[in-house]
């Protein structure tokens, strides 16, 4: 009886492990562009939800280590609500990808939770293949996970630091594109997740920096956003159909967005947070057509 007991505890030890390492490759293979897209030897983020903005649960999962120079402790205080320990550099880590013949064109790159300046770049690539690449790190690193500002919750963030990082960054970005002689009227901004979080906050905190910009899976992240004029503004935001997390944010931002002047174009796409083929037709067309109306003189209120 006993050795038909240890039989039955084994062989459902082992479905366990077989469905488990089942679902970590289904995850790998819908992570494709996100994990493959540029990461450096040695990453400690390696994985498939390496460049993902995750839950607390699955942060230990994409991996301790931030490879970041630490320059300011910014640990949260006793009885803090922030979860920490949180660090921050003192710079900007970028990277810059250039084509043999470029367009003019300047595609700026802000991964996602966990990811760093080059993970974006096989999506971008993809989808303008002819323009210059500028991909940027966040400064901030929260439970050992690279971020572009420190967050409560999965959907609730530190509201301060969202203004200083957002601050921080416009001044890096308009320095480094005078340095380069490139024109930032005619920059795209592509943001995944809390790379594009940042980018819709940048957009209202500092409303003369962002002319178009591409928010992959994003939700509003101010809790009380500035009284800025968008117009001439437009953005495209692609939520994932079965991002239970994020995607039900998706229409409170373009609404929020379309409040302040901004043209907004929305797309869903069949997938959940992870990026995918999808995404690229989508931005690839998008972008086809927003160069075709000059930065978004049309408007366009209704979903794709």
């Amino acid at each position: 009886m006993d050795f038909i007991r240890f039989k039955t505890v084994l062989m459902a030890t082992i479905l366990v492990a077989l469905a488990s390492g089942m679902g970590a490759t289904l995850q790998a293979r819908d992570a494709s562009l996100c994990a493959s897209g540029g990461v450096p030897a040695g990453a400690a983020e390696a994985g498939a939800g390496w460049c993902l903005d995750v839950p607390d649960a699955a942060d230990a999962a994409t991996g301790a280590k931030s490879g970041n120079p630490v320059l300011q402790s910014n640990k949260p205080a006793v009885g803090s609500v922030i979860p920490g320990p949180v660090t921050r550099t003192g710079h900007f880590v970028y990277r810059w990808l250039r084509p043999e013949v470029p367009s003019g064109e300047t595609i700026v790159l802000l991964h996602g939770s966990g990811g760093d300046e080059a993970s974006l770049f096989r999506l971008a690539a993809r989808i303008a293949p002819d323009a210059t690449l500028l991909g940027v790190r966040g400064r901030v690193v929260q439970k050992g996970i690279k971020r572009w500002y420190a967050r409560v919750t999965p959907t609730r963030f530190d509201q301060a630091d969202i203004r200083t990082e957002a601050r921080a960054f416009a001044k890096f970005l308009t320095e480094r594109m005078a340095a380069e002689k490139l024109d930032l009227d005619r920059a795209v901004f592509i943001g995944y997740s809390n790379g594009a979080n940042l980018i819709a906050a940048l957009t209202l905190l500092h409303p003369d920096l962002v002319h178009r910009a591409v928010l992959l899976r994003a939700m509003p992240v101010l809790d009380k956003a500035p009284a800025a004029d968008l117009k001439g503004t437009r953005f495209l935001s692609v939520a994932g159909e079965r991002d239970k997390i994020y995607g039900p944010f998706a229409p409170e931002l373009a609404a929020l967005l379309r409040a302040h002047g901004a043209v907004v174009d929305t797309a869903v796409v069949a997938r959940g947070h992870f990026l995918g083929d999808e995404d690229v037709k989508v931005v690839s067309d998008w972008l086809k057509a927003a160069n075709a109306v000059a930065g978004g003189t049309a408007d366009s209120t209704k979903p794709n």
